[in-house]
């Protein structure tokens, strides 16, 4: 990470109110993406992975859609459930807290814990490992 924009900035594309005490903070649809897009562009992107398990970036990027898949991620991708980077599994620690994945390896339904977290755990808001 090179840089992360400074909390006032983000602070200042948003309606901060007062009720009851306590401060609530309301934005519209596109104010909060615009907040999260500009998280996410500290976010280093492995292009060469993102490119390989994206190909429609790829033909977004050749048709002129697409500037990278920095950008992509950054605007659209993470907004889809798409990873930047491989992110590796701590299949134990994965199983022990996803008994039904556990069960769906066992019965041949899933191969490991890193193919559910891949293909659903993560835009399910599954940990990989424990934090």
């Amino acid at each position: 990470m090179t840089y992360l924009p400074p909390f006032n900035k983000i602070k200042a594309r948003v309606h901060i109110a007062n009720e009851k005490g306590e401060l609530t903070v309301n934005a519209s649809y596109e104010e909060f993406r615009g907040m999260l897009s500009a998280v996410l562009s500290v976010i280093e992107v492995d292009e060469p992975w993102y490119l390989a398990k994206y190909p429609d970036v790829v033909e977004g990027i050749k048709a002129g859609k697409v500037r990278s898949a920095q950008d992509h991620f950054v605007h659209n991708g993470y907004f889809e459930g798409r990873l930047p980077f491989a992110i590796k599994v701590d299949e134990r620690w994965y199983l022990t807290q996803n008994p039904a994945v556990a069960d769906q390896i066992r019965s041949g339904l899933l191969e490991s814990g890193q193919q559910h977290f891949d293909h659903d755990g993560y835009r399910e808001g599954r940990l990989p490992f424990p934090l």
